[in-house]
């Protein structure tokens, strides 16, 4: 395949050139090509498929380290097929898995069962993370680390496994077994509140008085969040202080869906004693919880959204280039579930559909730089979690590649999402901006062009390298 007369981000920049690619390889990143160049390309390639690209952009394929791609006792939510191919179809060439399963996977035997259900029903590529097994069975564990997951995740709120993540001794274990193996913790940080002040909270909605969203808000409050990762880094400081770790051992801890400045504030400054890195999702750097719905259930997600200041803080340091990692949290419910009442609907919603659109949209729109959303979305999530030979466009690595444009401005459609999942808070508003300057042209995964009408799912599992 010749890519031709496209913009390639490459680099750390775009170029004017051709890409000519094979075997679902790049094989060369041509500048300025002469038809000399390309002529000796289709001379020695015979049967070459050629794209001119009429100046669009080329970006290496969106890497999403969170998703929930339900299926196993959730096919009614999503399956592993709409996921994948709802991501793939958004240029979201990669993702890795969340475990909160039914049953969970939380053991050797379920973890092989859910990655043989995918096994021949993923449109992109996929990756797994497991939950952590009963009693942390250092056993169990490897015989799971030894399937090749890339982490494991935990959930203090409602543990997979029954684990008690507020006591320090569990969590002092798990980063011992993080440290021994070298492997992914990843952690949704939140602390309980306490029921009495949940019951409080709730009665202020009786008022009249207080919306949905902010009651919401209150219920998990950034300060728990907060308060979560302090126990953790201060438990990680222990770890290192009671063991002398040389720092190619150290416990890896991955926060999942950071929302707010305190708890950013809390993880930007570690010593490089400490390997630790955070993710913040589109949501919690474009909604806070004073935009206004239809339907506030749309909008009710764990983290919640938080304060206008918080969104403008995070997406202000995204700016800056001292966000390294997006993370989509696609987390789709029925539509049935989410008109419930409130308080019934289940927290989270798609996010693979809305992601590149709204996120590239502040790019185009010179409010983001481009080479810190690709860090974001690809390159940083490739590096930091061995994704080998993807994330970035560069000779002799994968052909994921995502082409957009610049049009004029649409508004997003949920009606016509291949998820399951076919609603949005970015939809579901009177006052929010709900269009986009984006137009995903193609999608190419391993040097194939990809079509919203394949049918037959062509994505790869992914697997962590076993050291």
């Amino acid at each position: 395949m010749i890519l031709k007369n496209a913009k390639i981000y490459t680099g750390n920049k775009l170029i004017d050139g051709a890409l000519f690619i094979q075997s679902g390889k790049i094989q060369s990143i041509i500048k300025l090509p002469t038809e000399e160049k390309l002529e000796n390309i289709r001379f020695q390639n015979r049967k070459v498929v050629e794209i001119d690209c009429e100046k669009r952009i080329i970006l290496p394929g969106i890497i999403d380290i969170h998703s929930h791609l339900r299926d196993m006792g959730q096919q009614e939510k999503e399956t592993f097929q709409t996921g994948t191919k709802a991501a793939l179809i958004s240029g979201i060439t990669t993702v890795l898995n969340m475990p909160n399963t039914k049953p969970p996977a939380i053991s050797e035997d379920q973890v092989k069962k859910w990655m043989e259900r995918a096994r021949n029903n993923i449109y992109n590529n996929v990756g797994f993370i497991s939950g952590v097994p009963e009693n942390i069975n250092e056993k169990e564990i490897k015989k799971i680390l030894d399937l090749g997951v890339f982490g494991f995740k935990i959930y203090p709120l409602s543990p997979l496994s029954d684990i008690n993540w507020n006591d320090p001794e569990n969590l002092l274990d798990l980063l011992r077994i993080s440290a021994k193996y070298g492997i992914q913790i990843f952690i949704h940080a939140d602390y309980p509140l306490p029921e009495e002040i949940k019951n409080k909270t709730r009665q202020e909605i009786k008022t009249g008085k207080v919306r949905y969203l902010k009651i919401h808000n209150e219920l998990y409050p950034e300060e728990n969040e907060a308060r979560f990762v302090k126990y953790v880094l201060t438990n990680y400081e222990k770890f290192i202080n009671d063991n002398d770790s040389p720092s190619k051992n150290l416990p890896k801890i991955h926060f999942c869906h950071i929302s707010c400045e305190k708890s950013y504030k809390l993880l930007s400054n570690l010593t490089k004693d400490f390997d630790v890195s955070f993710e913040v999702t589109p949501h919690h750097l474009l909604l806070s919880q004073e935009i206004e719905l239809k339907n506030e259930s749309f909008g009710k997600v764990l983290p919640p959204l938080r304060k206008k200041s918080d969104v403008e803080f995070l997406f202000g340091k995204l700016k800056k280039g001292e966000i390294e990692f997006i993370g989509t949290d696609h987390a789709p419910h029925t539509l049935k579930e989410k008109s419930q009442q409130f308080f019934k609907a289940p927290s989270g919603f798609p996010g693979f559909e809305t992601y590149p659109l709204k996120i590239l949209d502040k790019v185009f729109k010179n409010l983001l730089p481009i080479e810190y959303f690709v860090k974001a979305a690809s390159e940083n999530p490739a590096n930091k979690f061995s994704i080998f030979k993807k994330g970035v466009i560069k000779e002799g690595y994968d052909a994921d590649l995502l082409i957009i444009e610049k049009i004029k401005s649409t508004h997003l459609n949920s009606a016509s999402f291949v998820s399951k999942a076919n609603y949005t808070p970015f939809e579901n508003s009177n006052t929010l901006d709900r269009a986009t300057t984006v137009l995903i042209w193609k999608i190419i995964l391993g040097g194939s062009e990809i079509s919203v009408n394949d049918h037959i799912p062509k994505g790869k599992m992914i697997y962590r390298s076993i050291i």
